[in-house]
């Protein structure tokens, strides 16, 4: 795997507790912390892109949750233009 260089401007107490984690010997550096926590947000947020996939795949293919999710997209939609007729009217 490749690195690359770069700056980046940290909250004073995260980068303490980076610090932290290297003088306990948790991390071998700043560096390490921050691609630790970066390579689980960018898992996190794959398995949650994934899950939604699934979900609307799942919707798709039935046709009984498709016509419910149109239903309740409707009504939402229908709720929100009453809330902005009253704000407008307010």
């Amino acid at each position: 795997m490749s690195t690359r260089p770069v700056s980046v401007t940290i909250d004073e107490q995260l980068y303490a507790y980076a610090q932290g984690e290297v003088e306990a010997g948790r991390a071998k550096s700043v560096s390490a912390v921050v691609n630790a926590a970066l390579a689980r947000r960018a898992e996190a947020d794959r398995a949650a892109d994934a899950a939604v996939l699934a979900a609307v795949e799942a919707v798709l293919e039935d046709p009984d949750a498709s016509a419910r999710m149109e239903r309740m997209t409707a009504h939402l939609l229908s709720q929100r233009e009453q809330a902005e007729r009253q704000a407008a009217g307010d």
